[in-house]
């Protein structure tokens, strides 16, 4: 759904961001934590510091990331199952 959302938009755009934020959370809450950094080094360097309120959910994006990279292994292989789980 992410991906489809990005088709043909302009990879500079707030929306882009924003939804590559939100791809990155996901990806964490399915213990995908190395995809979502992937993701929000992406989006990093796009950060305008007049644009508080996406700053503050990379941020929190970014928090969840570096927590679920602490989980053990067991936990990130649960999230895994769970989420390939909900896809079928």
């Amino acid at each position: 759904m992410f991906q489809k959302a990005l088709e043909g938009r302009n990879d500079s755009t707030r929306e882009v961001a924003e939804v590559r934020v939100l791809m990155a959370r996901c990806l964490t809450q399915m213990g995908e934590p190395d995809k979502a950094a992937s993701e929000l080094k992406d989006v990093q360097p796009r950060l305008s510091p007049q644009d508080a309120e996406l700053v503050k959910e990379f941020e929190t994006a970014w928090r969840e990331v570096e927590d679920t990279k602490r989980l053990g292994k067991d936990e990130i292989e649960r999230r895994r199952a769970t989420a390939r789980a909900d896809k079928n």
